[in-house]
Parts: C-alpha cells; sequence; structure tokens
C-alpha cells in the first residue's frame, strides 16, 4: 500500500467515525476527542486531514448527498415509454431512497435535523442539494411529456419539488417511526398512489 492510498483509508475511516459520532451524540455535542476516540488516534492525526470539527461535518454531509444522488441517478431518465413503466421506475427509486432512511437512522437525523442550523455554508449545501434532485426528477417528467404519456402543461419543476418534497418527508418519518418496515411500506404505498392517482376513487 502506497503513502497516498494509506492516507486516504486513513481519511475514509476518520469520515466513517465522525458519521458515527454526529449520528450517535448530535453534531452539537460532539468534539473533536470524540471522533478521535472511537479510532483511537490523537487530535494531531485528525487535523491533518480536516481543519476542524465544522470542516469534517461538512464532508459527512457531502457523503449523504452522494448517497442519494447514487440512488436518483441509478435510473434511466428516457427509459420509459408508458405511464405503467414511469410507475415501476418510481416506485423502484422511492423505494431505495427509504430504504436507505430506515436502514440507516444516522442518515435521517443527520440530514434532517443537525445539518440545517450549522451555518449558512452548510444550509446552501442541503439546498442545493434539494435543487439537483429536482433537476434529476424533472427529466423523468420531461421524458414523459416528449414520448405522450404525461399530461401536456405539466408544471416539470415545481411537480418535480413536490414529489421530492413528498419522497424526504417519508424519508424522515420513516426514520422516527418506532416501526420502520411498516412505515416504509405505507409511505411508498401513499406517495406513488397520490403522484399517479390522485385522491379520485
Amino acid at each position: 500500500m502506497t503513502e497516498q492510498s494509506r492516507a486516504a483509508r486513513r481519511r475514509d475511516q476518520i469520515l466513517e467515525a465522525a458519521y458515527r459520532v454526529f449520528g450517535a451524540k448530535g453534531y452539537h455535542n460532539s468534539g473533536i476527542a470524540d471522533i478521535a476516540a472511537d479510532l483511537g488516534i490523537g487530535h494531531g492525526t485528525f487535523y491533518r486531514y480536516f481543519k476542524n470539527k465544522r470542516d469534517i461535518f461538512r464532508h459527512v454531509v457531502e457523503g449523504i448527498v452522494e448517497q442519494l444522488r447514487a440512488v436518483v441517478a441509478d435510473e434511466d431518465p428516457d427509459a420509459t415509454d408508458s405511464i405503467e413503466a414511469y410507475r415501476q421506475q418510481t416506485l423502484r427509486i422511492a423505494s431505495k431512497l427509504a430504504q436507505l432512511f430506515r436502514d440507516d437512522p444516522y442518515l435521517g437525523k443527520l440530514l434532517f435535523y443537525e445539518a440545517l442550523g450549522v451555518d449558512q455554508e452548510i444550509n446552501e449545501l442541503i439546498h442545493r442539494a434539494f435543487d439537483m434532485f429536482g433537476v434529476f426528477t424533472e427529466l423523468y417528467f420531461q421524458n414523459g411529456l416528449r414520448k405522450g404519456f404525461l399530461r401536456p402543461g405539466l408544471r416539470t419543476r415545481e411537480t418535480a419539488l413536490a414529489v421530492n418534497a413528498m419522497i424526504f418527508e417519508a424519508g424522515r418519518r420513516i426514520y422516527v417511526d418506532d416501526e420502520p418496515d411498516r412505515a416504509l411500506s405505507r409511505w411508498i404505498e401513499a406517495v406513488v398512489a397520490l403522484m399517479f392517482d390522485g385522491v379520485r376513487p
């Protein structure tokens, strides 16, 4: 293993420890000492890779955003040619996102509760991420309009952001629910049904 790869591995280990510590204790109740203790390293080792607690927290949040982006970008927006195929595609994406929040309770806590309010830069990071997810989702609606299986005149940007808001609210609720498996199933069913069927009988 080269010196560069060892350094990259150590940096990743510190990030993983920070994720655990921030997830368990919260941002404001955690310190560099907690992260160092989790790994059994000295403070000096930490500061070779990150400037301070806020710096590593920003990297943790960026890692969360990348996890979510990878799920959203995993599907091809142009792949569907019918409303039913798009419904199934939406079900896959919503299920994968919801499962992330169910399987990792720290993810929901850090994204929805700890990150917002740390400072303006991290707030903007989160808002840019949600805007990015909106761009991804809008591509699916634009595909449906081009191919004629979605309603003409659909406001794709606003609809994309509204759908994402439902999905992320599902993630937040799953995180705090005492029965996350049941919550996951109900929220996915509700979001997809509302999106494609509305509330008509």
